[in-house]
């Protein structure tokens, strides 16, 4: 058993591509035979910076992970 102190850090909460949905995901791309693409922005726990993802899943059941830091539109 772990002693817990007042300086213990809270669990990370889930990012979201979680194990159910990612599974979801690949049996429909694999069921409809045509690949099956998520995608949207997330900002990690304790960073302000944004980052777009893009999850595509193949028919024949391997996924393809982007992510790409969104930077700030240049000041005129």
């Amino acid at each position: 058993m772990t002693a817990v102190g007042r300086h213990r850090r809270p669990p990370d909460p889930r990012l979201p591509t979680d194990a159910d949905a990612d599974t979801d995901a690949r049996l429909r791309a694999i069921a409809e035979g045509r690949p099956v693409v998520e995608e949207g922005v997330v900002v990690f726990p304790g960073s302000t910076v944004p980052y777009g993802y893009r999850t595509v899943h193949r028919p024949d059941g391997a996924t393809d992970r982007h992510l790409v830091r969104l930077d700030p539109a240049p000041s005129p």
